[in-house]
């Protein structure tokens, strides 16, 4: 049995739905009426890029490697999920939640196309396009970097008290 069953199934089922929405975000975003041209919006366009690498075209090429990575990184997080996670820890769940929608969004598409759907290109910079998937990959790590750091920071201050 899961630590707290009701935490585990939430997590699971609102992973679910946002990789759904996800799926959602990239098909509305990749139709070709969706283009914004770069001349008429300075902010960011919708564009259509195939990426058989990773994050910044890391390891370009080798998607049963990536794959393979993204699969075990699941199977982690899953069981970290089944062991650990309580209810209570809402921001813990729902950083888990972006993690695993983000890897499990870019698996998907790695596993059925051979590369991911890279269509946000930001405009006022020079920087790789990138995804919807993307962007909760790298906030859940950003998040889940400052939860362990402040959760640490909190158990020093306990023990160095006085």
């Amino acid at each position: 049995m899961p630590k707290d069953k009701k935490a585990f199934i939430f997590y699971i089922l609102t992973s679910l739905v946002l990789w759904q929405f996800g799926t959602s975000v990239r098909d509305i975003c990749i139709k070709p009426n969706m283009q914004i041209s770069t001349l008429e919006n300075p902010f960011f366009s919708f564009v259509y890029l195939k990426n058989t690498g990773g994050a910044f075209s890391l390891f370009n090429g080798h998607t049963n490697f990536l794959a393979g990575f993204g699969i075990l990184a699941l199977v982690c997080i899953l069981i970290y999920a089944y062991k650990k996670l309580e209810f209570c820890q809402k921001f813990r769940i729902l950083t888990l939640v972006c993690l695993t929608s983000g890897i499990l969004g870019n698996l998907i598409e790695r596993l059925e196309n051979g590369y991911v759907i890279d269509f946000i290109k930001l405009n006022f910079v020079n920087f790789a396009v990138f995804n919807f998937f993307d962007i909760l990959i790298t906030t859940s790590i950003i998040l889940l970097a400052g939860l362990i750091a402040y959760e640490e920071i909190g158990k020093y201050l306990k023990q160095h008290k006085g």
